[in-house]
């Protein structure tokens, strides 16, 4: 994919279109080379560019799927320094990376001070599926459970999806009879 992705940005140089800083950070993180996107970033703030909330979260995913969640969360603590205000993409990608590396306490303690405090910030379906998922994974059933009742709370509707990882995580605890119930009743 990456070579894919060279020759993609050969053929724009060729045709006189430049790809941009964006581009060139996103490349390197795609290489899992996330450390050389983040010396593009200092090398653009020492330049006089000022970077944007997206430019901070193409290195806090880099960061989160090489499985440096620390180095994401210091990323995301400098965004007020920055004068930037996460996105909910910002927030998912931090929760998701603390469910890859299992520091599913860690995701929970996000989720709850940072998330739902965060007043101007509406959680949406990927962030549902990532808590629900991550809960379930790690076994805490009743987590999970309880989780669908934040769902509805903030008007968020189960699609097939949410049951399926409902479905899963029962099969794992060994509560077949309750799956099978849940799936005759969803599908």
């Amino acid at each position: 994919m990456i070579n894919v992705a060279e020759d993609v940005i050969e053929f724009m140089i060729r045709k006189g279109q430049y790809p941009n800083v964006v581009t060139l950070m996103d490349g390197y993180c795609l290489r899992g080379e996330v450390d050389e996107a983040l010396a593009v970033l200092e090398t653009m703030k020492r330049r006089g560019i000022v970077p944007n909330i997206h430019t901070y979260n193409i290195l806090i995913n880099g960061y989160c799927k090489k499985l440096k969640v620390d180095r994401a969360v210091d990323l995301f603590q400098q965004l007020p320094r920055e004068g930037l205000s996460p996105t909910i993409y910002t927030y998912n990608t931090i929760l998701q990376g603390y469910f890859l590396t299992g520091r599913h306490v860690e995701a929970r303690k996000f989720f709850d001070e940072k998330m739902m405090l965060n007043k101007g910030l509406k959680i949406n379906m990927v962030t549902c599926y990532t808590m629900l998922d991550g809960l379930f994974q790690n076994r805490y059933m009743d987590a999970a459970m309880s989780f669908f009742h934040v769902m509805q709370c903030n008007g968020i509707t189960r699609y097939i999806g949410s049951y399926n990882i409902q479905i899963n995580g029962l099969c794992k605890k060994g509560n077949f009879e309750k799956a099978k119930n849940i799936g005759s009743m969803t599908f």
